[in-house]
């Protein structure tokens, strides 16, 4: 504890009580807690590398803001901290270990965020998706009467769902009546770090409404093509939600009616094996899973759609920006973000692509991986958008933008 050294820990400014602080959360979730500091702690923990004593860490304090701090306090930090798991150390090393090996070992993928982004009964989470279709920003209950297979897709938001409901309720809606799939193939968002730009599971999903199967044999199939391993990054899908929220609204709509099965996968930021200004097409492991999921999709006997779990901007304070953004700003981001969109009803994957990486995703457009390569795989002849949403924090000062499309 002498040189005490923070895991890779998310922080962002918050205002609470109408004063501000930081708030830390670890993305992985190993810890399930969430630390709220004030500035000048904020600014001893940023201290915490491995490579500040206590000693070193009070000479800084001194310097910053010329008052005394005492050993005890920043231990008592430390001690705060590594009771979160938010230090690396042998003490989180072990637990994290075990969190790991527990989930490699087990055939289910638990419903990490039953609880906290949805409801965890059954009945309750009914009620609440219930009020997603029927609220002023719904599409209205779906009807099972139009059900003629003519959609092939969809793009559907991942945000906390409390907070994007009704839009999520459009997209399903088209699903619940222009789909007679079997097989959902999801493309949701990696939000932590991959060794690869893609990342499977032939787990089970459990949620509130019960556990939904991986299609094995359709990953098998799939398998038998891979010139990489795209199992490697397994352990991503334990934590990560955007999968986890489309199972949701798929469960919702069928009430264990009509069985169906899933394909999950995450994808990863492509430029970082691209570089901005190459064609992600030409890098080979992305151009060996594509042209192996197609050829596998084309071979299934099975009716199979395609969900894009995606959100698009992420802007203000949360984010890195100086600024919270204002109407102004974000008026030109809808602009800004329909227009990027009318690419994707066009079917135009490099123009969509490009569009993005020319401005170095100045947005902070998570979602375009999942778009990217959900556009290389479906076989559809047009598209429309359904439904464009904004969500605004105060406490953060922060904005996500998200949208629900349709592919037929």
């Amino acid at each position: 504890m002498e040189f005490p050294k923070l895991r890779p820990i998310e922080a962002f400014p918050v205002e609470t009580s109408g004063e501000q602080a930081i708030c830390l959360r670890d993305p992985l979730n190993y810890s399930k807690n969430t630390l709220v500091v004030p500035p000048h702690v904020f600014y001893i923990i940023s201290h915490f590398d491995g490579n500040h004593s206590i000693l070193d860490i009070q000479a800084k304090y001194s310097q910053q803001y010329g008052n005394l701090l005492f050993s005890d306090n920043i231990t008592k930090i430390i001690n705060e901290l590594d009771k979160n798991l938010f230090l690396e150390n042998n003490r989180s090393n072990i637990i994290i270990k075990k969190i790991k090996d527990d989930f490699i070992n087990s055939p289910t993928r638990k419903a990490i965020h039953a609880g906290t982004a949805y409801e965890n009964d059954k009945a309750r989470l009914r009620s609440q998706i219930d009020k997603f279709f029927t609220s002023v920003d719904g599409p209205g209950k779906p009807s099972l009467q139009d059900n003629r297979d003519r959609l092939r897709g969809i793009i559907a938001p991942h945000i906390d769902i409390r907070h994007g409901g009704p839009c999520f309720a459009w997209a399903y809606k088209e699903i619940a009546e222009k789909s007679n799939a079997e097989i959902f193939i999801i493309f949701g968002i990696a939000h932590t770090h991959t060794r690869n730009i893609f990342a499977l599971t032939s787990k089970s999903f459990e949620t509130p409404f019960g556990t939904i199967e991986t299609d094995k044999e359709f990953l098998n199939l799939l398998h038998k093509q891979f010139k990489f391993d795209y199992f490697e990054d397994e352990f991503v899908h334990k934590n990560e939600h955007s999968i986890e929220f489309q199972l949701m609204f798929l469960q919702y709509l069928y009430n264990n009616k009509k069985n169906f099965k899933i394909i999950p996968i995450l994808c990863s930021p492509l430029d970082f094996v691209a570089g901005n200004n190459s064609n992600p097409t030409q890098v080979p492991q992305f151009e060996n899973f594509i042209s192996s999921l197609k050829e596998t999709v084309e071979k299934s006997r099975k009716k199979i759609c395609l969900i894009a779990s995606v959100d698009l901007a992420h802007v203000g304070l949360r984010f890195g920006d100086r600024e919270a953004p204002d109407e102004t700003f974000l008026k030109k981001l809808e602009h800004e973000d329909l227009g990027l969109l009318k690419h994707v009803e066009k079917l135009d994957a490099k123009t969509f692509y490009d569009c993005i990486q020319n401005v170095n995703n100045k947005r902070r457009i998570c979602g375009y991986p999942a778009i990217y390569a959900m556009l290389h795989v479906i076989r559809a002849k047009e598209a429309k958008l359904l439904k464009y949403s904004q969500d605004y924090d105060k406490n953060t000062g922060s904005t996500v933008s998200f949208a629900s499309m349709a592919f037929y």
